[in-house]
């Protein structure tokens, strides 16, 4: 009797994540580890189910292997001699030979057919899988604990033998919830089988690379500041899955924007493996959304586990100046079962992009001085040389913000009765600014120097807070949980001019009180020189 050393396959059912069998020998310990070492997966809580196929005995390196006709596997579907043309059945009788043993109608040995090799007992127990659903357990772990769940079989002669195990795992992304199903397990583990899922859940992270005009405010690049009119770069990167069993699989970027960004035509780009891969995302909902999928035999050429990144620019348009935060949601939809065609989601990441106004508040005296109508400004930034002044203007046509070199190219901005701005400026980033007055109210005097508001934006778990040097922050935080913002974020510095003083006037009672002075002066001195007159005639 040939022997099967060291036999060991894995099989999963459709509705688990696991699957791995093998030869446990006399000297063994009678159970079978499975221990997670993929970060993608969890398989914490979770129990996992043994099925033997195969009775063993061995001395020492020789196997031999029998299977009893009271097996749940033995039936006419799995082990009859007869062969459907087509070979869709009897899936034990492709890969194994059945000899009787004379004098035992209930034993049968088990001889495997020409090499059995790995690829063989993979595609064995492939075939195997649909038989798992209905099958009654030999042993069931208890629930996995530290990635680990151990399977004990019996510890005597009776424990030992071909099994075929099945189990269930979860994404390890924290907001993941569904199943996952795995390809089989080759391994030849022995005496004390351990053995690990076969099985890789894509993740899917979600950045912003790059903002013109804006400033990225967290880390892990989630949420930023720009200015309407901005370009925003994006980046969704994923791995090549493992791809063991799978004779298709789907791979699918989803990818939505909100009303207040629009993608750039052409800006996008697939790389796997650093190498440029030339699919074309194909856009639905007026170009709102899109979906980019790779297929089977492109990921068949990569290794699992290769980086997968795919990139593409965005604009920052004027739908951005409402309450709503320009947002961007992506998910990846994966294959999660080797032997269908059903597929997971991943859960949503989103990114966010935020824009906010400046206002002034402009007053006579003091802070808490009457409020001034029909004072002018415009307002600068510097430009990358930290030198030359930049004008805000709006361009009414593209709706967007622009700057402009020339202060008389600028826009100009009037306060109303209540001291504020008649209308605000709008859609700007983070960063330092200056309001230059150049129109003062009547009866005051015009700023000497400019009015600088520096505002800054800092994220929080799903809290963005503004923050103002010099000004008020109205709206100033942000629930990016929440649909929209409650209000549009406004940063208001207080402005204060001075009255100007009254000067004196020609004619005036000022000079009148000279004129009054000389006139008493000269009849004072006339009266005296009369006099003298009478008393030198006498």
């Amino acid at each position: 009797m040939k022997h099967l050393k060291h036999l060991a396959a894995a099989v999963l059912t459709a509705t688990t994540l696991l699957a791995s069998g093998m030869a446990v020998s006399a000297d063994a310990s009678h159970s079978i580890t499975i221990h997670n070492t993929n970060e993608s997966i969890s398989i914490n809580g979770k129990t996992y189910s043994a099925y033997k196929l195969f009775d063993s005995t061995h001395s020492g390196d020789a196997y031999a292997y029998t299977m009893s006709t009271g097996n749940q596997f033995w039936s006419e579907e799995l082990t009859a001699e007869a062969m459907p043309a087509d070979g869709s059945a009897k899936v034990l009788r492709t890969y194994f030979d059945f000899i009787e043993i004379p004098g035992d109608e209930t034993l049968i040995n088990v001889i495997p057919k020409g090499t059995y090799d790995a690829d063989a007992a993979r595609s064995f127990a492939d075939k195997m899988q649909p038989y798992l659903t209905n099958a009654q357990a030999d042993a069931v772990s208890p629930a996995a604990e530290n990635e680990t769940a151990v399977i004990t079989l019996r510890d005597d002669e009776a424990g030992q033998g071909y099994y075929l195990v099945t189990g269930t795992a979860n994404p390890a992304d924290p907001e993941g919830q569904e199943t996952v199903i795995s390809a089989v397990i080759v391994t030849n583990e022995d005496p004390d089988p351990q053995i690990q899922p076969k099985a890789g859940i894509p993740t899917l992270k979600k950045e912003i690379l790059s903002v013109s005009g804006g400033s990225v405010m967290d880390e892990a690049h989630t949420a930023a500041t720009a200015q309407i009119g901005s370009v925003v770069s994006f980046r969704l990167t994923s791995l090549v899955p493992d791809l063991t069993g799978y004779d298709h699989y789907t791979f699918t970027f989803n990818d939505a924007l909100s009303s207040g960004l629009d993608y750039i035509a052409g800006s996008f780009e697939l790389k796997i493996n650093e190498v440029t891969v030339g699919i074309s995302p194909a856009f639905a909902e007026g170009n709102r959304s899109f979906s980019l999928t790779i297929p089977f035999e492109t990921l068949g050429m990569y290794t699992a586990g290769d980086p997968i990144a795919l990139t593409y620019s965005a604009k920052v348009n004027s739908d951005a100046l409402t309450a709503d935060y320009a947002k961007n949601t992506a998910s990846l939809t994966y294959s999660n079962n080797p032997y269908e065609t059903t597929t997971n989601t991943t859960p949503d990441k989103e990114n966010h992009i935020l824009n906010i106004d400046l206002d002034v508040n402009k007053v006579a005296g003091s802070v808490e001085g009457q409020k001034l109508a029909n004072a002018e400004f415009r307002l600068h930034r510097l430009a990358a040389n930290g030198t030359d002044k930049q004008y805000y203007a709006w361009d009414e046509t593209a709706q967007a913000v622009t700057w402009v070199t020339e202060k008389a190219d600028a826009d100009t901005f009037t306060t109303g009765t209540d001291g504020k701005l008649t209308s605000k400026v709008r859609g700007l980033s983070t960063g330092t600014y200056w309001f230059e007055e150049t129109k003062a109210p009547a009866g005051y005097n015009l700023l000497d120097e400019a009015v600088e508001v520096t505002v800054s934006a800092s994220l929080d778990g799903q809290t963005v807070t503004f923050t103002a040097e010099n000004a008020a922050v109205a709206g100033g935080t942000v629930d990016l949980s929440q649909a929209q913002n409650t209000t549009r974020t406004v940063v208001t510095p207080t402005v204060i001019n001075m009255a100007g003083s009254v000067l004196p006037r020609t004619g005036g009672s000022g000079t009148a009180m000279f004129y009054l002075a000389g006139i008493i002066l000269i009849l004072a001195a006339g009266a005296k020189l009369a006099s003298r007159r009478k008393v030198s005639e006498q």
